[in-house]
């Protein structure tokens, strides 16, 4: 999948790819996962669209 830049938060990623919200939070939230991180004290996810690509190619059903 490519997308439009490197790192991307969840608005960013639900709205110009259309990649669900729910699905990018349990993306963010599964154990040892290393395409997302946050600012200290921050609340949105930013997402290393390049790992991210590579995870979801991980976790797809087929």
């Amino acid at each position: 999948m490519q997308f439009p830049r490197k790192m991307m938060t969840t608005k960013e990623l639900n709205e110009e790819c259309g990649i669900p919200k729910g699905y990018l939070r349990q993306m963010a939230h599964v154990e040892g996962q290393k395409c997302v991180t946050r600012k200290p004290g921050g609340r949105k996810f930013y997402f290393d669209t390049d790992k991210l690509a590579k995870q979801m190619e991980k976790y797809a059903v087929r």
